[in-house]
């Protein structure tokens, strides 16, 4: 999911947070036991330019304001974030490489995938950074006006109509998927290494379940046209688009990104990146700016996001079970 490379430079610096005061220890303790007192790596399991990276880059830029060390990216990129991802399952657990990744690589991989070079349980939740909606949406020139009128032909069509997504197992396939079950239609995959949006436009698809970040250009210049929104509730930047959930209660796809450390990282690192961040995440400034985007804020405690992955995880186990996903 590439992101407008204009909004990375939206992001101004945010003013710092004493680490000592943070940690409770006094000065000579601190200078001796401090952490950190080197960069920090954090992993992103994403290509530069992608929503992840610049959203990681915001953080990690503030992070190291407020902890008084770089905080250094690393993108590594492939296998629907498996290889970062076990980059960081193999190093140390002390705090000095985390991982901001998206919600497939806890709440879905496990389940698509035979195998797996890493376990959710070797991750510790620290902070849910955003959620990003995800966005029906068809081209303007679609004879569908509305999500009923999607679902009314599917039924008379079984398999006809083509959906885009970034590939098998992602949350926009899953999110599709999920719709399609409830709605009891049929519906015809088409995978794309960039989520097909050219093609959505330009009517070769029928329609797509997009990041809201994809979709809000091609919404406000009248390209696509939206159908639903994927959150429980109507989203600020598209106000007059319903929910899914308004026609299947209890429906709810989104994706989101989170800031994770390995298990056996010391408690006080833990709370100093979960505190740190969960400031970050609920500052006015980032979600002004996330607002613009179509993205949601989150933040909230580590024990709120283990509950929310912990949840999303049976979830899309069972879309995935139901659609026979399966993934080497």
């Amino acid at each position: 999911m590439l992101f407008p490379s204009f909004l990375a430079k939206t992001f101004a610096p945010l003013g710092g947070i004493a680490v000592a005061a943070m940690l409770g220890a006094a000065p000579g303790a601190q200078a001796q036991n401090a952490y950190p007192s080197k960069p920090i790596r954090v992993v992103v399991p994403f290509p530069a330019g992608t929503a992840p990276d610049v959203m990681a880059r915001f953080w990690g830029e503030r992070l190291s304001q407020q902890v008084r060390q770089p905080v250094v990216i690393e993108n590594r990129a492939g296998a629907a974030t498996i290889v970062g991802t076990q980059a960081v399952a193999a190093a140390p657990a002390d705090g000095y490489t985390l991982l901001y990744t998206a919600s497939g690589t806890v709440t879905i991989n496990p389940y698509a995938y035979k195998k797996l070079p890493y376990q959710p349980a070797d991750l510790v939740p620290l902070t849910r950074m955003l959620t990003i909606p995800l966005v029906v949406s068809v081209p303007e020139s679609s004879a569908y006006k509305t999500l009923a009128d999607l679902i009314k032909d599917a039924q008379a069509h079984p398999k006809r109509i083509n959906f885009a997504s970034y590939g098998v197992g992602t949350v926009p396939h899953l999110s599709m998927a999920y719709f399609a079950n409830s709605a009891g239609i049929a519906l015809n995959h088409v995978p794309y290494r960039d989520g097909g949006m050219t093609d959505l436009v330009g009517g070769t698809v029928d329609v797509a379940f997009s990041p809201s970040a994809d979709v809000l250009q091609f919404i406000k210049t009248r390209k696509i046209r939206p159908l639903a929104v994927s959150s429980s509730k109507r989203l600020e930047s598209l106000p007059q688009v319903p929910t899914v959930a308004e026609s299947f209660p209890g429906f709810e796809g989104d994706s989101w990104h989170g800031v994770f450390a390995l298990k056996g990282t010391p408690q006080p690192v833990l709370d100093l990146i979960a505190t740190t961040s969960r400031k970050i995440a609920e500052s006015d400034e980032y979600r002004k700016q996330l607002r613009e985007l179509g993205m949601v804020p989150a933040g909230g405690s580590p024990e709120q996001f283990a509950a929310l992955i912990a949840a999303e995880g049976q979830r899309w186990a069972r879309v995935v079970k139901d659609n026979q996903i399966t993934l080497d």
